[in-house]
This record gives C-alpha cells, structure tokens and sequence, in this order.
C-alpha cells in the first residue's frame, strides 16, 4: 500500500532495511510500555514497540529491577530499548551487557524531563551539556552492535534550544535516526508541542527525523506529518490505554476509513491486556500495572467514571475482568441510573 503523506526523503541506514517503511513507533515510557501492552499496540499498527527506558547504572551494577524492564527475548516485531544516564562510562558498560539480549535498536535518553532522572544530570539534562552528551553517544555506538539512535527536546528551555545543534552532531556520530519531542525541558507536558521546530529538523538533517508531541487521533497524525514531512511519529502518552490510536494512524497511511471499535471489543481487548500483565508480572503487581489503562480506556463514555471505580474496588484480576465483561454484555460502561453521567 502506498503511502498516502508527503515525507520528505532520507539518507536511510542499510543496518535497518525496515526503517523505509517503519512510520509508527511507541515511545519508552516507564510503567506503560512493558511487553503485554507493546503486544497490544502492535495488534493495531504500531510498527516498533519500545521497552520502558532503564538506568544504564542500574544495568551496570546488576540491578534485578532495571533488568525485568529489558522484557524483550523472543519478541515477535521490531522492539527498541532506551537507556539513560550521566556517565558514558556506565552508558557504555550498559549497552555491551545488553548485546545479550535482543532489539533492533539502541536508543539514548536525552529527553525525558522528569526530576528523578534530571537531577542525575540524565535525559533532558545532558541538552545543556553538548560536549557530555558526544561523551555518551560515542561510548555507546562504540560498545553497541546494533545501530544507536538518540530522542532529544528542542532545548533545555526557551533561552537555550539547542535542538538543531543537537540533531547535526548526532547525524555526524552516525546515528540512523533522531526522535525530536516539540517541547523543552522546562515546558514538561504543558503546552503545545512546537511542530515548527520538528519541520525545521526534519528539513536540516540528511537522516530521518521521528516527530513527537500531541498526536492523539489519526487527524493530528496527518497534521503532524503533513506540517513537518517527518518520517515517522512517535507517540507516548496518547496511547496510554489507547492502542487504537495505532489503527487510526495506519488507517491515515493506508488512505482508508478508520472502524472504531465497538465498546464490547475494547473491553475485550483491556481483557486481554490484564491477563497479559498478570502472566508477565504475577497477580498482584499485573493487576496494578494495568489500571492506568483502565483509567483511560472508556474516558469520555457516559458511565465510564462508575465503571472505573467499580474495577478499581476489585481486589484481584479476575474480578477486574468479571466487571469488565459485564460491561461489555451491557454493551456500555454504565449500569441503571448511571447512562447520564459523564465518564
């Protein structure tokens, strides 16, 4: 099927004859994209799933923690791993334990902008520290036998943006790839992403730039794409709960109409998803995992709220799913006297 948006042509890596028809990637988010719900969203179009991003310290020093996020041996689909950290020597030693295990790809953290991660001058930090930045990408494209990619902001904040600076020398380095977040560290999530500044990347590199930051539906994909010619998009937080948010983004690409799912079929899909979690993660910590996405599945139906909260009141995953299901035979989230209120 050809595709239907104007991109702008790239200087493709031969290491990944994929990436010419890889459009629709999951952002790493820590507790969202484990392997059930990378699973899920691959389902309904996403073209590469990436783990939850890890300490590269963690790895380093042999953390049980950091390493039940690197959930990928015997995947099925392509699959990313992010690491983050201050330390090239600790982001080196990182990346050539995980050449044990398998990911088509390697990717660096200069991004996130979280306290917990910035304060160890990772993530976003490293934005307002160029020459520790090549430190870091050139011990881990040096350790790593899988080609390296990098997701950065537009700059540490609206004094200082960087991000074209950035994208260059990490187009020197040898990266097949850059993932450009529309937003600097200080705005967080606040704010509008600036898509202007993703065009003017994606208009200054050689490489493919992966566009990042407000899309939701399959509308603001094509805005997005068409406002920047990126040769992908990456989406984080639209698909917390959300995985047919891939379908509506295919569905662009493929130039053909989007069929939104039934509420019934969402609720067998959030089924799906609980019992996955708690096949990967054991009954308690799967069955916590996965409210998130429940507190986000039906937001917007009438009855959703009194479905959540009659889920949340479950103690075990299989009285979530009892719950769930009932919904679904209902063929709505609300019970009697409930069909009125917003979720």
């Amino acid at each position: 099927m050809p595709d239907r948006l104007d991109r702008k042509p790239v200087r493709l890596d031969p290491r990944l004859p994929w990436l010419a028809r890889t459009r629709r990637f999951l952002s790493p988010m820590a507790g969202v994209t484990d392997r059930p719900f990378r699973t899920v969203c691959r389902r309904f179009g996403a073209d590469i799933g990436f783990c939850e991003f890890v300490s590269a310290t963690g790895l380093t020093y042999g953390g049980e923690g950091s390493w039940k996020l690197v959930d990928t041996d015997g995947e099925q689909g392509l699959v990313g791993v992010q690491i983050f950290g201050s330390d090239p020597e600790h982001m080196g030693q990182a990346a050539r334990l995980l050449m044990d295990h398998q990911m088509d790809v390697l990717d660096i953290n200069f991004g996130c902008p979280v306290k917990k991660v910035v304060r160890k001058c990772g993530g976003s930090a490293l934005l307002a520290d160029v020459p520790l930045l090549e430190r870091i990408v050139r011990a881990v494209v040096g350790a790593s036998t899988v080609p390296v990619t990098a997701k950065i902001r537009t700059g540490w904040d609206e004094d200082s943006v960087n991000y074209r600076e950035v994208g260059l020398l990490l187009q020197e380095l040898g990266l097949p790839w850059v993932t450009l977040h529309g937003r600097t560290r200080a705005q967080l999530y606040t704010g509008e992403a600036d898509w202007d500044r993703i065009a003017d990347l994606v208009a200054t590199l050689d490489i493919p730039v992966i566009g990042n930051g407000d899309v939701t539906d399959g509308q603001s994909y094509a805005r997005l794409v068409r406002h920047t010619r990126c040769h992908g998009v990456m989406v984080a937080r639209g698909a917390i709960g959300n995985p047919w948010l891939f379908a509506q983004m295919r569905a662009v690409d493929e130039g053909t109409a989007y069929d939104p799912p039934t509420f019934a079929a969402m609720c067998e899909v959030l089924i799906e998803h609980i019992r996955g979690e708690v096949a990967a993660k054991g009954e308690r910590i799967g069955s916590q995992t996965v409210r998130k996405h429940v507190a986000r599945c039906f937001k917007g139906r009438p009855g959703a709220a009194h479905l959540r909260k009659a889920v949340f009141a479950e103690d075990t995953s299989e009285g979530m799913i009892a719950v769930i299901a009932a919904a679904a035979a209902r063929g709505e989230p609300a019970l009697a006297g409930e069909a009125g209120r917003d979720g």
